[in-house]
């Protein structure tokens, strides 16, 4: 584990809830997105994540992290989220257009919609992906997961993941377009 996060998990294992509330406010987001390409719902994705942190402090002397707390967070919200859809006993809700939501306040209006334009052509090509490898694209591009760390998440080989990744590229390197591949390595 990392020295930052150790300490971080340390504080929370002596009841320091402002050290939970950072771990919160670094991991919210990006694991609700996560979440989302299981449950295919932003309510009920900001509910498993929710319920991990809940867990996180309520079991928060009886668990012991061998990796790290990130690793850690995203193999309970893809456990939580598994778990979640499973015990759905209703049909799901629509499936919501977009999980990753972008605020860009200080652009100007036309700034402002071909950022959005081109955010949503991004999110098409990524939606193309066969699921597994999309999961494993997010993870590495978006939330700047390492081989290993998705590996461990998903319960797959680095070789796979490796595989996996080199296929996406393959497939977004077809939509060659400068402002695609720019946005694409900002992502990253």
């Amino acid at each position: 584990m990392e020295s930052i996060e150790k300490e971080l998990f340390n504080k929370i294992k002596q009841n320091d809830q402002a050290a939970l509330e950072k771990l919160h406010r670094q991991y919210y987001q990006a694991l609700c997105t996560f979440s989302c390409n299981y449950v295919k719902s932003v309510h009920a994705a900001e509910e498993v994540v929710s319920d991990v942190f809940l867990n996180l402090w309520l079991k928060r002397n009886s668990i012991h992290i061998k990796s790290s707390i990130k690793s850690y967070l995203y193999t309970s919200v893809r456990n939580q989220s598994i778990n979640y859809r499973n015990t759905q006993k209703q049909t799901f809700e629509e499936i919501e257009d977009n999980c990753f939501e972008c605020e860009s306040s200080d652009q100007h209006a036309d700034a402002k919609v071909n950022y959005t334009e081109t955010l949503h052509l991004v999110e098409k090509i990524i939606r193309e992906l066969p699921p597994q490898r999309q999961t494993i694209f997010r993870l590495n591009r978006i939330d700047g997961l390492k081989y290993k760390e998705i590996a461990e998440i998903l319960s797959i080989s680095v070789n796979t993941v490796q595989k996996q990744m080199t296929e996406a590229i393959k497939h977004i390197s077809k939509y060659y377009s400068h402002k695609i591949l720019v946005l694409f390595s900002f992502i990253k």
